[in-house]
């Protein structure tokens, strides 16, 4: 990996109020430790045998899973995570109610109404709220993974309106957005993002 890529994410999310995690997904050891000397604290994951590995071997580090959640596999991701932005279903909420111990939490939003899409779908979202509360476990922020080919500033504009009703309609509510990837962060960045989830642009 080339560190000025890492250097250039860098700079441009000075100014905003927003995390880099970086994705390292089939990543050599090596190179992730590149980006833990740079500074970066927060790794993001979307496998559990990977995340594992990687919380053995880099043990201060801040893990964060990101992808699709098999229930039985969510007691050790919880284990090992200290962020999860992928929770979109009540009896993930059951399971990480009985072992919660302070992770961030994020609501994976089908922002784009995709039935091949995990997530919830908007007009969902409420009632997931309600209970949510119901058993005292408010989220920290949602998270969206948008089409291909959808219009970035569309959905992101939608997000941050999704957000923003959250924040004054439920108390306790993190109001953390997580969305923007490689291809698409800096339009996330002005669009209210706080947490940008980086791989392949980092790594190239």
């Amino acid at each position: 990996m080339d560190i000025k890529n890492l250097e250039t994410i860098h700079k441009k999310l000075e100014g905003y109020n927003c995390r880099l995690l970086a994705v390292v997904k089939n990543q050599k050891i090596e190179d992730i430790k590149k980006v833990i000397d740079f500074g970066i604290n927060d790794l993001a994951e979307n496998r559990l045998e990977e995340l594992n590995m990687h919380v053995d071997e880099f043990p201060k580090q801040s893990f964060h899973f990101i992808a699709p959640i098999q229930s039985r596999k969510l007691p050790q991701i919880l284990k090992n995570c200290n962020g999860i932005h992928s929770i979109y279903r009540k009896k993930e909420l059951d399971i990480i109610s009985d072992k919660y111990q302070g992770e961030d939490l994020f609501i994976q939003i089908n922002i784009d109404n995709d039935k091949n899409k995990s997530g919830l779908i908007e007009e969902d979202l409420e009632e997931f709220m309600n209970y949510s509360k119901k058993i005292n476990l408010i989220p920290s922020g949602i998270m969206c993974i948008p089409n291909v080919e959808s219009d970035r500033k569309k959905i992101f504009s939608k997000m941050q309106n999704i957000n923003i009703n959250l924040k004054n309609n439920f108390k306790g509510y993190g109001g953390q957005l997580s969305m923007g990837m490689s291809d698409d962060y800096e339009i996330a960045l002005d669009y209210g993002a706080t947490i940008v989830r980086i791989g392949s642009k980092i790594f190239k």
